[in-house]
């Protein structure tokens, strides 16, 4: 893991978010670049994005040089209350003046199989919008789950090591199918934030931080970034 921030509340946390957003977007437009974002879903997400769609925030962000991409979807229709797209939409897209064209959406009705291919290739393509830059995100947002999943990748999964940049896959627990970006992915981001609030997430940020497993175990290992903790979820790390 990188540095560690932890703040009073996730009303802190999300406007320290804001902020960052819109320093590192003004820097890329006013270097010619557009800006690349993974945005995930997970109870967290939200309070993030309502942040982001307030006034203060939304009309002084560039929208039309951002674009979005989905770190993971679940195989449901866009406007399944289980869709990460809904929720990001619901909380986010359709509060600010976005270009359509600029939101990648995971298709989840689709062949998952064949959406993980078909993905793949919009950020193969996207690629050559960032001009010479060798990562695909400028910066990638994640939750942890309490098992040390995150995205769509779960302990144990074979896809851990894969070197596509999606795979389809199920929820262990709930076999649930899914798509998501790989670590092969993932990892190729200027930034990466792990946003984590709640007790229950302690344990999980605890053996993280404090008592470091085998990367194998933890999917959330493999990807190194920040994690922006509230109190309670930093409530376990040794001091």
């Amino acid at each position: 893991m990188k540095p560690i921030y932890v703040f009073p509340d996730i009303e802190a946390m999300a406007q320290e978010i804001a902020r960052c957003w819109h320093e590192q977007v003004t820097k890329a437009v006013n270097k010619k670049r557009v800006f690349s974002v993974v945005l995930s879903g997970g109870k967290t997400a939200p309070l993030i994005y309502e942040k982001l769609a307030e006034l203060e925030w939304r009309s002084r962000i560039p929208w039309e040089a951002v674009h979005i991409f989905f770190s993971d979807e679940r195989c449901v229709a866009p406007n399944n209350e289980e869709s990460n797209y809904k929720i990001i939409y619901d909380h986010l897209l359709i509060k600010i003046p976005i270009p359509k064209k600029n939101v990648h959406r995971i298709r989840g009705e689709e062949d998952p199989e064949n959406e993980a291919i078909r993905y793949t290739k919009d950020i193969q393509k996207h690629l050559a919008l960032r001009k010479g830059n060798i990562n695909f995100f400028d910066w990638v947002f994640l939750g942890i789950g309490t098992d040390g999943h995150t995205a769509s990748l779960f302990p144990g999964q074979n896809i851990i090591n894969s070197k596509k940049l999606c795979k389809a896959t199920q929820n262990p627990d709930t076999r649930q199918n899914r798509i998501t970006m790989t670590l092969a992915a993932l990892n190729k981001s200027d930034r990466v934030t792990y946003h984590v609030i709640g007790e229950n997430k302690s344990e999980i940020v605890s053996k993280l931080v404090s008592k470091p497993s085998p990367s194998n175990i933890y999917p959330v290992s493999q990807i190194q970034g920040e994690l922006f903790l509230d109190r309670q979820a930093a409530s376990k790390i040794d001091t």
